[in-house]
């Protein structure tokens, strides 16, 4: 006390000026120590004092860590999930659902692993096992899996039509090989007849659950063989297969379909850029948009799967793109799709969630208002909601989410299906080949 009294009798004979700056001074250090997330040290020429301030989880929040849905879907909350078929429940169970992107001019590997949220630390144990990892050409296909953690299993680096590079996860690191296709590529021919589902008569035809997968997602926007399959239609698909001394090796690659669907008739044939199109050289794919509104607002915080939360240090994952919208900004659906979801959430408030074929679903949340109903059919560019600040939100937003074969990836950066024809240059002996293609299929069918 006595020490108190004496500071205060020393203050009072300061000037003015002097005490109105002290008094300045310390309503900033005592600003600057209640701002601070959980401790603040005040350094002078000989004190140190450190104040601890619990703070609640709406405090933890702020512009750049809005969204603490990370974890909400990673734990399969059941609000998130989106309804799927049996073909779709089928596919889930029996295939690898492998993730594809052709390397385009600028791209790094660094870049693509950012695009799709794969993890850094797996990308430099690949690094480890082969360097040549990060010499990209502009062409080549990465494919790659996912084990149940979220670890990359697998990744495959289509060099040529000749060699190969793959990187197997083994416990900790991984495993490289080059694989060089020294036989012959033959085509092999598949048919069948729907008996039951399209997916058993898939497989009793003798494709693999990996090609039937692949088939039901080139032709998602043209065909849904989950529920416009009929009993009694009948397909044939050619299968590229490596021969060596006469054997097969591997399961091959998907070539061509064609499905006779009552008096509809169905063909699409792969190009060497590894898309499927029609027999006119039509891409089967829909377009996507890169933004959910008219007009480009200000990212607030982007996508980002390995963000550190600001106080706890943790990985706090931002599975998508938040925009600086106003209230009542009209947000539009990326795509043409069904609507799965249109309800409340205490974390992402009112969201909408839309599923485009059965690749792609959008999510969008924090919504003033949903303008859209579950089983709702949208078009893209169709308004679907006004943006707002429900949930767990610390201002007005549109946090916006793309997600592709059940995995977010950046909506910025990520390629987006375009619908596109074969390049010009290479339409006419694509033509060729696809209705040659398709003669013989037919030829298949009727012996």
């Amino acid at each position: 006390m006595r020490a108190a009294r004496e500071a205060a009798a020393v203050f009072g004979q300061l000037p003015r000026q002097h005490r109105i700056g002290l008094v300045v001074c310390s309503t900033i250090v005592l600003a600057a120590t209640l701002w601070q997330p959980d401790s603040y040290v005040a350094q002078g020429l000989n004190t140190r004092v450190e104040v601890n301030i619990p703070l609640s989880g709406r405090e933890l929040l702020s512009e750049r860590n809005s969204e603490p849905l990370g974890a909400v879907v990673e734990n399969n909350d059941p609000a998130f999930e989106i309804p799927t078929d049996e073909l779709e429940q089928q596919l889930t169970q029996n295939a690898q659902r492998s993730h594809r992107h052709t390397v385009a001019s600028g791209e790094t590997l660094g870049g693509i692993f950012g695009q799709y949220g794969l993890p850094l630390a797996d990308m430099y144990q690949m690094l480890n096992a082969e360097p040549n990892l990060q010499q990209l050409g502009v062409g080549q296909r990465l494919e790659w899996t996912f084990d149940d953690t979220g670890r990359v299993e697998s990744l495959t680096v289509r060099r040529s039509a000749k060699y190969t590079d793959h990187y197997q996860l083994a416990g900790t690191g991984y495993l490289y090989q080059r694989t060089e296709e020294s036989g012959e590529i033959k085509p092999v021919r598949y048919t069948g007849e729907v008996s039951g589902s399209f997916y058993s008569s898939a497989l009793a035809a003798g494709l693999t659950p990996n090609q039937i997968q692949e088939l039901v997602q080139a032709l998602q926007w043209r065909f849904d063989f989950g529920r416009q399959a009929r009993r009694g239609d009948r397909f044939a698909v050619t299968v590229e297969r490596e021969f060596i001394e006469g054997k097969a090796v591997g399961r091959g690659e998907v070539k061509s379909l064609l499905y006779l669907n009552g008096n509809r008739e169905i063909f699409v044939s792969r190009h060497n850029n590894g898309q499927f199109y029609d027999e006119d050289g039509n891409s089967l794919d829909r377009a996507l948009r890169r933004y959910p509104t008219a007009k480009r607002f200000r990212i607030s915080s982007p996508f980002n799967p390995r963000r550190k939360h600001p106080v706890t240090g943790r990985i706090s994952p931002h599975n998508g793109t938040d925009f600086a919208t106003p209230i009542g900004t009209p947000v539009l659906s990326t795509g043409d799709g069904v609507v799965v979801k249109a309800q409340k959430h205490p974390l992402a408030g009112n969201y909408v969630v839309v599923k485009h074929g059965r690749e792609y679903v959008t999510r969008y949340l924090h919504l003033h208002r949903m303008l859209v109903k579950p089983g709702e059919h949208v078009t893209m560019g169709q308004r679907i909601a006004l943006s707002g600040n429900t949930g767990r939100s610390t201002g007005p937003h549109l946090h916006y989410e793309l997600i592709k074969k059940n995995r977010p990836v950046d909506a910025m950066k990520v390629p987006l299906p375009e619908a596109a024809p074969v390049p010009a240059g290479e339409s006419v002996d694509y033509g060729k080949i696809a209705r040659e293609e398709k003669r013989v299929l037919q030829q298949t069918l009727n012996s």
